[in-house]
């Protein structure tokens, strides 16, 4: 088609709909993954004006885009949330070990930087970010990063991917690495093709395999890398709480920093109590510094053998622990993750507002709770969890636990 700007259209391609746009190749828009139509206007717009943007980023960059076995310094830029992070562990001694000659420095948050501290496949860890999207970052991080000279960015994240490429951009970046299923494929020089949906620790080892040429069949199982230091946290908080031993300890995390699509907290204390009444397992109830009152009082009404921790523990202290109770049970938020991470049994409600399948069960140990449903409201969960079975799900909570004593 040359440097002609084609019609946009709709074609049926793996069940979704997708907007086509011609231009320099074709490039393709997935409407199923535009949770707004105006942003979905806004991807169409920003691939018409591709062929003005491809040569503008080209004139930016320092140097010529690259084959990758070319790179040597590469910049991971993910979102920075606890889970996120880990949503990128898995692939990336897939990443080391396929592109041995490139080191990789990752960008993210002070609380992201613990999930990767002592993580042997990254030279470096940069814990810049003060907000949710990647240019977050004060005018002298902005300064440090332009001058390492990466060679390359990998812009990982689906959510909201626009800041990832602006910022690789911004920071003259030869070769940009991104999805372009959204839009804003003028910015990348590198675009990678998504199968969506799929969990979201997926999509980074989509990108990996397809950088390193191999199929991105591995394992979706976080990796964290505690030390002793972090074991002696867990153990002193664990030495205070006066259980017997005798019975599974069972760890609860029942507060997010997710503003909408969560689970009833008030369905899981239900939960509890009813798992309360068989006597056969202790319970400690986990949260941040601002938790302490709320979960106190919860404890207060699910009964004896009931232990609170809240702002005691790192977020390291805190993985140490979970590795010695028997179970997780957890609303969608950092604790399944790490909990995932350190190989306990997890039992979630996943985050209905999203995708079922990005949001859903990516681990062998998880147990999802939530019944079917996607991209639904906060009232329209609240009906679901009125018409679940408290009794059912403390049911299968209580086997998940016994199993996780039996198997530790």
């Amino acid at each position: 088609m040359g440097n002609s700007i084609g019609s946009a259209g709709w074609v049926r391609r793996a069940g979704h709909r997708r907007a086509v746009i011609g231009g320099h190749g074709r490039t393709t828009l997935l409407a199923s993954a535009f949770r707004q139509r105006h942003n979905l206007a806004l991807g169409v717009a920003s691939e018409i004006v591709a062929p003005l943007l491809k040569p503008i980023a080209r004139a930016l960059a320092k140097g010529n885009a690259s084959r990758p076995e070319e790179w040597r310094r590469g910049l991971i830029i993910a979102h920075n949330h606890i889970g996120d992070v880990l949503y990128r562990t898995p692939s990336l001694q897939a990443l080391r070990e396929g592109l041995p000659g490139c080191e990789w420095s990752f960008l993210t948050s002070p609380t992201g930087a613990e999930v990767l501290e002592n993580n042997p496949h990254v030279a470096e860890v940069l814990p810049w970010n003060r907000g949710d999207s990647s240019w977050d970052l004060n005018r002298e991080q902005r300064r440090k990063l332009a001058s390492r000279h990466f060679d390359v960015a990998l812009c990982t994240n689906t959510l909201r991917h626009y800041p990832d490429f602006m910022l690789a951009t911004a920071l003259r970046i030869p070769n940009r690495v991104g999805f372009t299923y959204k839009g804003l494929s003028g910015l990348i020089t590198h675009p990678v093709a998504i199968d969506f949906p799929s969990p979201y620790a997926g999509y980074f080892r989509t990108m990996v395999g397809d950088l390193i040429g191999k199929s991105p069949d591995w394992s979706l199982t976080p990796e964290l890398f505690l030390d002793e230091s972090d074991a002696r946290e867990a153990q002193r908080v664990l030495g205070s709480m006066a259980f017997s031993g005798d019975r599974p300890l069972l760890a609860c995390s029942l507060t997010t920093r997710q503003a909408r699509g969560n689970w009833p907290v008030g369905f899981m204390v239900e939960v509890l109590r009813e798992m309360r009444k068989l006597g056969v397992v202790d319970m400690v109830l986990c949260g941040g510094p601002g938790d302490g009152r709320a979960l106190t009082d919860i404890a207060g009404t699910i009964g004896e053998n009931v232990s609170v921790t809240a702002g005691e523990l790192t977020v390291r202290g805190f993985a140490a622990l979970l590795r010695k109770c028997a179970a997780l049970f957890t609303l969608d938020s950092g604790p399944r993750h790490l909990g995932n991470a350190v190989g306990v049994r997890v039992v979630f409600a996943r985050n209905m507002s999203h995708s079922r399948v990005e949001a859903g069960k990516y681990c062998s140990t998880e147990t999802d709770i939530a019944p079917d449903g996607e991209h639904l409201n906060d009232a329209e969960i609240q009906k679901l969890a009125a018409a679940t079975s408290v009794s059912e799900c403390a049911r299968r909570l209580t086997e998940v636990t016994i199993s996780g004593a039996v198997r530790a």
